[in-house]
């Protein structure tokens, strides 16, 4: 059976979005081999982490922006070869100076990316399976920390923090080549798409489900920005992001300070409960699809309310198979909030501001990245180095999140979709 060509551009995004991570998340498990060699302090630490998130927050929009002009596919093939290009020149600074350089130019690349990639969704993708397949390419925004720690110990173990660097720049390459084979910037625009998949776009594009909910209908970005529900994205992406990059930033520190996890140990401890957060990303958006249409927010806040109280419980308990267990389970729960919140600009936003729209939103989660790293780190130097202050600043954040989530989001609700005719009837 031939693959369909949406399929191996869906194929091609989540090699590319695990890259990301991979390469973005790298900087949590070598933060503890980097602060010894360079001298840096836990404060400074958070830096490291803020200096990515702001030139990653400042591009979100400007991607859009580049996507609309460009074309989805040319912004893509630039990042790809940009971030990987700066992932390598990490393992090459000499001081903190250096180090903020360099991550800031990181973020640039990887900021430009997924606005590109949303505006790619939005034209190789219907409204009737559109926030289905982001979610399974999002599902590397937790299979890519999920990987992590399992690819950087023998990395780190055998080549050190620097070379291990050098080593993720290569992995931009393949890519690079996969996204060139593979990703137009619509499905009208790949000549190697059948007629018939092209005519089951056409279809699902005016199914009744594909339709059910409505979008809104901006002239251009600037109405978008009248829109309150839009307003209430950005802000609940940068709060729940307090809580979400807290948690992938300085969970490996935390099991190794504050539990007491040597290396190998605590690859793995910090590895599992994003293998679980990976099925709730998938789960998140097609439960969602399948039976949340017009009130997704009601499934984004059960799931953050019950995961948090999961992750909550994490921090009680000293039992590594209790808290192991505790922290999956918050794992599959707010990493559906996570898939649930983005399948909604995926419904509400058209094609034609999808770009910029969705970087918008994205810029309010980055936003969150920028202050997590430093507000965490000065947070546990305030306390003499307790890391339970980890968790007290993500907890906090997920109350707020879910409260927004409840009172600041509008839905359409959907259209009723008419009965079937019974067969030998007239109307």
């Amino acid at each position: 059976m031939k693959l369909k060509s949406s399929y191996k551009l869906g194929l091609a995004l989540i090699l590319c979005y695990l890259v990301a991570w991979l390469d973005r998340m790298t900087i949590s498990m070598t933060l503890p081999f980097m602060a010894k060699d360079l001298s840096i302090d836990t404060g400074q630490q958070g830096l490291i982490g803020s200096a990515f998130f702001l030139g990653y927050a400042l591009c979100q929009i400007p991607g859009g922006l580049l996507a609309d002009r460009f074309g989805s596919r040319r912004v893509i093939l630039v990042a790809l070869a940009w971030w990987s290009l700066f992932t390598a020149l990490t393992g090459a600074v000499s001081d903190l100076n250096s180090m903020l350089v360099v991550r800031f130019l990181f973020g640039i690349g990887e900021g430009i990316f997924p606005a590109a990639v949303w505006k790619v969704i939005g034209q190789w993708f219907s409204k009737k399976n559109r926030a289905t397949a982001n979610a399974l390419i999002l599902s590397s925004i937790a299979l890519g920390p999920a990987l992590t720690p399992l690819i950087m110990r023998p990395l780190l173990e055998n080549f050190g923090w620097r070379q291990s660097f050098f080593i993720l720049g290569g992995g931009g390459i393949l890519c690079l080549v996969a996204a060139f084979l593979t990703i137009t910037n619509s499905i009208h625009e790949n000549p190697k798409v059948s007629r018939e998949e092209l005519e089951e776009f056409e279809r699902d594009t005016k199914s009744q489900v594909a339709n059910a909910e409505r979008s809104l209908e901006p002239v251009g970005f600037l109405d978008l920005l009248r829109s309150p529900t839009i307003w209430a994205l950005f802000f609940i992406a940068l709060i729940y992001n307090l809580t979400m990059y807290g948690w992938l930033t300085w969970l490996p520190t935390y099991l190794m300070k504050q539990k007491g996890l040597d290396l190998k140990s605590m690859a793995w401890a910090a590895s599992l409960p994003f293998w679980f957060g990976t099925i709730g990303v998938v789960l998140g958006g097609y439960v969602s699809d399948r039976w949340f249409r017009g009130r997704r927010k009601y499934l984004v806040f059960g799931c953050m309310t019950v995961g948090g109280i999961f992750l909550f419980l994490f921090t009680t308990v000293s039992s590594p198979t209790a808290y192991t267990l505790l922290q999956c389970a918050a794992a599959i729960l707010l990493y559906m909030a996570s898939g649930a919140i983005w399948a909604m600009p995926m419904i509400l936003l058209p094609p034609k501001v999808m770009g910029p729209g969705s970087g918008f939103i994205n810029s309010g989660g980055q936003i969150g990245g920028v202050l997590t790293s430093s507000l965490i780190g000065y947070a546990i130097q305030l306390r003499g180095n307790d890391y339970t202050a980890v968790f007290d600043v993500m907890l906090g954040a997920l109350v707020v999140a879910a409260v927004l989530v409840l009172v600041g989001i509008r839905e359409q609700k959907p259209a009723a979709v008419p009965a079937p005719v019974a067969a030998g009837t007239s109307t």
